[in-house]
């Protein structure tokens, strides 16, 4: 039996669409349901639904930068009040794309098609290779970090700097400090270089989070003697010599 998430910031929209497939589709399991970009991609991981129904203009991450976190196996359908996101959504790899107010002829529709497309067998990889596209790269937008014993989702673009800790990279922000398992080289290579970047080989630092870069005594005997200063925060952030070269200017 297959299962589906339904994606939709709208209560009312959000119960009409799952009546409607519960009628037109009885089969199908409704998985579950998200209300916000950021909490269909915590429910996403979670579920593992076989499809997710998704509105596009939504608070949080929209529908297309969620899109990008859904698997491949996942087949999407987006559901949205705007005809102008049609093109950007099969290029994100939407199985259908519906135009709300949702017909009953065309759900059963998109239905059909989601039917089809699971029975159909997977194309050989030497024709995937032949149609596939190159795509810009994706960024981390989001993530799972922990704070004491609550585990919360972090939006990257809040994060002052990055440092590593022993076994842990400590994740700051101005509404505190959390911890995440993940490297720092790891981590290096799915932020967005013009936003983030490398100062020490513990630390990465947010660009859009620095006031100023001070020159300090060792700088003036030799050495790298360079020193981030946060905006509006105590800490001054060493920048080794390996990586003083991207300051110099500032």
């Amino acid at each position: 039996m297959p299962a589906a998430l339904i994606v939709e910031d709208e209560p009312l929209l959000r119960a009409e669409l799952t009546d409607q497939l519960r009628v037109l589709w009885p089969e199908l399991e409704i998985a579950g349901h998200a209300e916000n970009g950021i909490d269909a991609v915590a429910r996403i991981d979670a579920l593992q639904p076989d499809i997710v129904f998704l509105d596009i203009r939504m608070p949080g991450l929209d529908g297309l930068e969620v899109a990008r976190h859904i698997p491949e196996s996942c087949q999407v359908v987006f559901v949205t009040a705007f005809a102008d996101h049609a093109l950007a959504a099969f290029d994100a790899g939407a199985c259908d794309y519906l135009v709300k107010p949702v017909t009953t002829a065309r759900l059963l529709q998109a239905i059909r098609r989601l039917k089809s497309r699971a029975a159909a067998s997977p194309p050989p990889a030497v024709w995937e290779k032949l149609f596939e596209r190159e795509q810009p790269p994706v960024y981390l937008k989001w993530i799972k970090a922990s704070s004491g014993n609550t585990v919360r989702l972090v939006m990257v673009s809040e994060v002052l700097y990055f440092a590593s800790s022993e076994k842990y990279t400590r994740v700051v922000t101005e509404h505190g400090d959390a911890l995440i398992r993940l490297p720092l080289k790891t981590l290096l290579e799915q932020l967005d270089p013009q936003q983030f970047a490398q100062i020490h080989r513990s630390t990465i630092v947010n660009l859009q989070a620095i006031d100023r870069i001070e020159r300090d005594d060792a700088g003036a005997r030799g050495g790298a003697g360079l020193t981030v200063v946060l905006k509006g925060r105590a800490e001054r952030l060493a920048v080794s010599e390996a990586f003083t070269r991207q300051f110099r200017q500032m």
